[in-house]
């Protein structure tokens, strides 16, 4: 008895098993990677890798919904909040030194901006990616806090088109099932 539980139990585990998402997320995360680091290696060397990172999440992030409408709604969100934190970030960089002061005061005051023009959860992709700009800004001293800004942005929305193009292509091979 004991013997014909514990095949149960495993059985129940292998059947939460969705083989098509797993595929696609790392194919998602394949792409991000190579168009994220390809797109910032011939921009900025040096930050390559912090490109694959951002594009590789962006897609992850949008892969949480399976429908198509939930996706578009966190790509929406990803990009807005990332465009509105490299906006924040390179306004800081051009008028301050980086201080982790002055991080938490910009993320305090684009929180508030955030609340004020009614971005959903108050910006926490704005407030991500302004941090990371800001912390980029750290140990590449000499990339320039628009093209900082402007790289992070376009290594978001890479990751974030991949991700629902991932999501579409899942929709379409559940509708060729269902049919």
């Amino acid at each position: 008895m004991h013997m014909g539980s514990d095949l149960s139990f495993v059985t129940k585990i292998f059947k939460r098993i969705e083989i098509l998402p797993a595929i696609a997320k790392s194919v998602a995360v394949l792409l991000s990677y190579w168009l994220g680091s390809f797109l910032t290696f011939h921009m900025h060397e040096n930050t390559a890798y912090i490109g694959a990172m951002l594009a590789c999440t962006s897609a992850i992030v949008v892969l949480q919904k399976e429908d198509l409408k939930g996706s578009f709604r966190i790509a929406w969100l990803r990009v807005v909040g990332t465009f509105i934190g490299a906006v924040m970030a390179i306004g800081y960089l051009l008028l301050f030194p980086f201080s982790v002061l002055g991080m938490v005061v910009a993320v305090f005051v684009l929180d508030l901006i955030c609340m004020m023009l009614g971005v959903p959860d108050n910006g926490k992709m704005a407030a991500v990616t302004l941090v990371i700009i800001l912390i980029v800004s750290i140990y590449s001293t000499n990339l320039s806090p628009i093209l900082n800004g402007t790289l992070r942005f376009l290594e978001s929305a890479i990751g974030t088109s991949i991700g629902l193009c991932m999501v579409w292509v899942l929709g379409y091979i559940d509708r060729k099932k269902s049919n």
